[in-house]
């Protein structure tokens, strides 16, 4: 067998800028792939429900991008999912606080970018800066907001020195440098392509996978980074192919077709686990399923109304039927990795129908009948979901009327929106990573057409956010809690998101508590 190439990566340093920029693409891109024609690693080949149409790490904020870019990009911290949401050297082996509003990072020696690049502080301050991020017109300015809108500067103080300078004190500020919009990107890269669309259809990360690849609705194809600075992958290529139906998915895992699945339903994985050569991994994660409201729409303007929506829903009946009894119901919108945050004595969402017929009177609710929006099954069994709450909302007299629309542009579309379908991720353990970041201004529910606002709870957010005191933090909470679940709900809970998929036991690899699916050569090897 023909082992890959070594690469000479020692004598760049002694060529002129020219003929090393040369060198360097050949070395790159040509050794490499005439090395991959020998190359016995496996290839691998996932089936997902659906794929994201851009792949730089902070444009698209969804579990189905999260899911290939945490294998393209990295972060400066890294998160141990499996050890309860550790912080871990990432591409900065170190860093220590200077102040309250100052963080100083060291990034680790000698690694390269899928294009042969070396890493430096400038990379990282360019990642974070206004031609990305900060500046009015920045592409990302509005998605990366709610988690890193309050940096007021990243500075390279030296090629492998960063100093990152938020607004004012920031409790969390090691956490949102852990998680996906933080994702460092190659500045020569991103300033070479001609404009944002094209940079996000082949952007240069430092992950462990470089994106080769790609049709819209169809497949995106990552080839190993073997300079990988965390080892060599053990897959030559993996391949995420979009297949919307189940079924699809299920008999592709049967036939050989693929070695991993995603995204399935609980009647499937009985079947599944019995089956010789397979099995199921996978459960309840960081996230939970809910239903948002539109504030604005005239009947749901009224919180009672909202209150009764979510009184009239059999949670326990819901998870035993539709995912035999493999999730739970959290204690609100929250999560226990939230640590001294979680508020263990909040109860979950009651379940008392005679309670919302009477709250659907006093407000006077005469059967105006509410859009309610779902996606074709992008959440496991979403529309055997949407029918059951169809019915127990029915058993207490409301009139809600679902449409399945195609993508999420239809969703979002104002014009006759009631309630909607969505999660709500943890993307780091504490209420700002999930609550306070969905709900908050510049989140998703203010942004365009705004669902729902509400000034005491953004007055909170900020303690929250802001606050270096654990007891004022966990008292904001659990008001903004009070707000979310009873006063005023922007949306209600239903039970937690789970991810199950289907595996050849051939495959060793572990499912993650969140959306990410972990690639690396620590969690995936072949028998």
């Amino acid at each position: 067998m023909m082992r890959p190439l070594p690469i000479p990566w020692h004598i760049l340093g002694f060529m002129p800028r020219r003929w090393r920029a040369l060198l360097l693409a050949f070395l790159t891109a040509v050794l490499p792939a005439a090395a991959g024609a020998d190359d016995a690693r496996p290839a691998l080949r996932i089936a997902v429900q659906r794929n994201p149409p851009l792949f730089d790490p902070a444009y698209s904020v969804s579990n189905v991008a999260w899911r290939v870019l945490h294998n393209v990009f990295d972060t400066l911290i890294a998160v141990d999912f499996a050890d309860g949401f550790r912080l871990v050297p990432g591409l900065a082996t170190a860093w220590r606080r200077i102040d309250a509003r100052t963080l100083e990072l060291t990034l680790r020696d000698g690694v390269r970018f899928h294009d042969g690049t070396v890493l430096t502080a400038e990379d990282v301050a360019f990642t974070f800066g206004p031609e990305r991020m900060t500046s009015e017109s920045a592409p990302l300015r509005a998605q990366t907001r709610p988690l890193l809108g309050g940096l007021e500067r990243v500075e390279a103080v030296d090629p492998r020195t960063v100093r990152v300078v938020t607004r004012r004190p920031d409790p969390l500020i090691e956490q949102r440098l852990a998680t996906f919009p933080a994702q460092i990107v190659a500045r020569r890269a991103y300033l070479a392509a001609p404009d944002f669309q094209s940079w996000a259809r082949a952007p240069v990360g430092t992950g462990p996978y470089r994106v080769v690849d790609s049709r819209d609705n169809d497949f995106i194809a990552l080839a190993a980074h073997d300079t990988w600075w965390g080892g060599r992958p053990t897959a030559r290529t993996v391949r995420f192919d979009a297949a919307a139906e189940v079924a699809a998915r299920v008999t592709g895992l049967q036939t050989g077709r693929y070695q991993i699945v995603t995204d399935l339903p609980a009647d499937q994985l009985d079947a599944i686990a019995a089956a010789p050569g397979l099995e199921v991994v996978g459960g309840p994660i960081a996230n939970n399923r809910v239903v948002v409201f539109d504030q604005a729409n005239p009947v749901l303007r009224d919180p009672r109304i909202r209150r009764a929506l979510s009184l009239a829903i059999d949670r326990n009946l819901l998870v035993e039927a539709l995912w035999g009894g493999r999730v739970g119901v959290p204690q609100g919108n929250q999560h226990r990795a939230f640590g001294p945050l979680f508020i263990a004595d909040w109860p979950p969402p009651a379940y008392d129908p005679e309670a919302a017929r009477a709250l659907l009177k006093e407000a006077g609710y005469r059967g105006e009948p509410i859009e309610y929006r779902l996606n074709n099954n992008y959440y496991a069994g979403e529309i055997a979901t949407a029918e059951a709450l169809v019915e127990m909302w029915k058993a207490v007299g409301l009139v809600v009327v679902p449409r399945i629309k195609e993508n999420w542009t239809q969703i979002l579309e104002p014009a006759g929106r009631g309630m909607r379908n969505w999660s709500n991720a943890m993307v780091y353990p504490d209420p700002a990573g999930m609550a306070w970041r969905l709900y908050g201004p510049g989140s998703p529910v203010r942004r365009g057409a705004a669902e729902w606002s509400n000034a005491e709870f953004d007055r909170l957010g900020l303690v929250l956010e802001s606050s270096l005191d654990t007891a004022e933090r966990r008292a904001a909470w659990r008001r903004m809690l009070e707000i979310l679940d009873r006063d005023d709900p922007p949306a209600m809970v239903l039970h937690e998101l789970a991810i199950f998929y289907g595996k050849r036991r051939d495959v060793r690899w572990r499912a993650l508590p969140v959306e990410m699916m972990d690639l690396r050569p620590a969690n995936l090897a072949f028998r």
